[in-house]
C-alpha cells in the first residue's frame, strides 16, 4: 500500500493563519488610509467650493441680478452639501466598517434638486426664446427629476420604517 504524502502546493493551516494574521490587517490599514485620504480631499473640495461660492456671489449679483445670483449660490451650496454627504459616507465607513444606502439616497435627492434649480435658472434667463421642442425637453427633464425626488423620498420613508437588525 502506498503512503500518501501531503502535497507541497497546499498551505498548512498554520501557514494560512499566519498569512491571514499579517496580510489582512495590513490591507485593512491600507484601506483605511486610502479612505482617510479620500475624505481629506472631499473636505478640501467642499471648503474650496464654499469659498468660491461666497467670493463669486457679489460678481454674479452685479452680472445677473439678485434672483439668478441667489439661484447660482444655492446651486453651489447644494454641491457643497453633496460633497459633504459623500464625506459623511466615507467617515461612516471608517467608523463602522459598513456602508448604508441612506446617504446615497440623500445625495441623489440633493443632486436632483440641484438639477431642478439649474433648469429653473436656465428657464428664467432664456424665457420666451425657447423653441417648442427645447421647452418640451426641459419639461421632461424637470418631470424626471421631480419623479426621482418622489421615488427617493418613498425609499427613505421605507428605509426609516424598516426594523433595525442588532
Amino acid at each position: 500500500m502506498q503512503r500518501m504524502e501531503p502535497s507541497t502546493d497546499q498551505q498548512s493551516p498554520t501557514s494560512a493563519r499566519h498569512v491571514h494574521q499579517t496580510i489582512v490587517p495590513a490591507l485593512e490599514a491600507a484601506d483605511a488610509m486610502v479612505y482617510a485620504l479620500v475624505g481629506i480631499v472631499f473636505l478640501l473640495a467642499a471648503l474650496g467650493m464654499l469659498g468660491y461660492s461666497l467670493v463669486a456671489f457679489p460678481g454674479n449679483l452685479r452680472q445677473t441680478g439678485f434672483a439668478l445670483a441667489v439661484v447660482t449660490l444655492v446651486n453651489d451650496l447644494l454641491l457643497v452639501m453633496i460633497i459633504m454627504e459623500v464625506l459623511r459616507t466615507v467617515l461612516s465607513y471608517l467608523q463602522e466598517r459598513a456602508t448604508s444606502l441612506q446617504p446615497f439616497l440623500f445625495i441623489a435627492a440633493i443632486s436632483a434638486t440641484r438639477r431642478i434649480l439649474a433648469i429653473g435658472a436656465q428657464m428664467s434667463v432664456t424665457g420666451d426664446t425657447l423653441s417648442p421642442s427645447k421647452f418640451q425637453q426641459v419639461m421632461i427633464d424637470l418631470g424626471a427629476n421631480a419623479g426621482a425626488i418622489l421615488a427617493i423620498a418613498a425609499a427613505l420613508y421605507l428605509l426609516g420604517r424598516r426594523p433595525t437588525v442588532e
